[in-house]
């Protein structure tokens, strides 16, 4: 049996083969090199790595099911690609400047040819998909589409709270399932399909993609406040300032004094968020108990997570638990 410290290694060791074998075709894309006007952007973007988590979960899942992991790197690939897309219109949306520890791609290249290129992106992914085998293409790529409307609704959805002066805490959950816990759904679920799994053990997949992708996302608002924009590698504050109808901001503004919601109405009025205020909003959170009901409620969704994937149902499921674990501890 390996040690917990061999088991690390060994992780590490996997998530690299696996990031590497995705970075070949986002190093490598398949589309036309001219005009330089939409394919210099493109590349861009796709150079600028993440964590590749999505395509990470696809291939865990796929082996999960007793599945070869090198099967699902097409559409691992693929989704990857489409996180791309999303990034690049959210960044242009929210008028972000720092994405991945670079200028975002609207910032490097001006809007046009940030959307324009965005939009083909799209369009690549698409054709990437193409070449999912034959028996199992029309499942994919419905599967696909589906989980595509779901984000991009979720995105809809995110925008129109922007302007909404009461949104609940279950709105909110709503909004991320789509949002954020679609896309990595999503990768669990093509992953279980391309691997061969049982549609039991698929539909245990996609709700176990659903809960990490809350957890994922609760993570990403309390790192907004409690993290640095070296350390996440893109622009933080502008959801804090803009008072984004996030779960922990939901949940402190409804415990905030009348002195303190008067305080934040002045930083508001400044118009830009100083390191200062950023840590006065942490203080609040940790104050009024903010983080630690955040945190207990995405310790909730891991381990509802990881209990939909300790049954007999998969064969080797250690890359997937792994990488729940690594979502429940992230710093970035």
């Amino acid at each position: 049996m390996l040690k917990k410290d061999d088991m690390e290694i060994d992780v590490k060791s996997r998530l690299q083969e696996w990031r590497s074998a995705i970075s070949q075709h986002l190093h490598n894309p398949s589309f036309d090199a001219e005009p330089v006007y939409l394919s210099e952007p493109m590349s861009y973007a796709l150079k600028a790595e993440g964590k590749m988590l999505r395509p990470a979960l696809c291939l865990a899942a796929a082996e999960a099911v007793g599945g070869d992991w090198e099967e699902a790197v097409a559409v691992g690939t693929a989704l990857e690609i489409f996180h791309t897309f999303t990034l690049v219109h959210d960044d242009i949306m929210d008028g972000d400047e720092l994405r991945r520890g670079i200028p975002t791609l609207h910032k490097a290249f001006g809007d046009n040819r940030a959307l324009l290129s965005g939009d083909t992106l799209l369009l690549y992914v698409y054709q990437l998909l193409v070449d999912v085998d034959e028996s199992i293409f029309h499942q994919v790529f419905r599967v696909f589409n589906d989980g595509a409307m779901d984000v991009c609704k979720g995105q809809g959805w995110d925008m129109e709270f922007e302007s909404s002066e009461l949104v609940e805490p279950q709105e909110y959950e709503m909004m991320i399932d789509l949002k954020t816990g679609a896309l990595i759904k999503l990768a669990c679920h093509l992953g279980g399909i391309i691997g061969g799994g049982s549609d039991t053990a698929i539909e245990a997949l996609s709700r176990f993609g659903l809960l990490l992708g809350r957890a994922f996302q609760m993570q990403d608002d309390l790192l907004e406040v409690t993290s640095s924009a070296a350390t996440m590698g893109k622009s933080l504050g502008s959801d804090v300032l803009n008072e984004k109808k996030t779960w922990i901001w939901i949940d402190l503004k409804s415990r905030l004094s009348e002195a303190e919601l008067l305080e934040w109405q002045t930083v508001q009025n400044g118009g830009q968020l100083e390191d200062h205020h950023r840590d006065q909003v942490k203080q609040w959170m940790i104050d009024h108990g903010t983080i630690q009901r955040a945190h207990e409620l995405i310790e909730s969704w891991i381990s509802e997570a990881d209990a939909l994937i300790s049954s007999s149902l998969f064969k080797n499921n250690a890359m997937l638990k792994a990488l729940s674990d690594i979502i429940l501890n992230r710093q970035n």
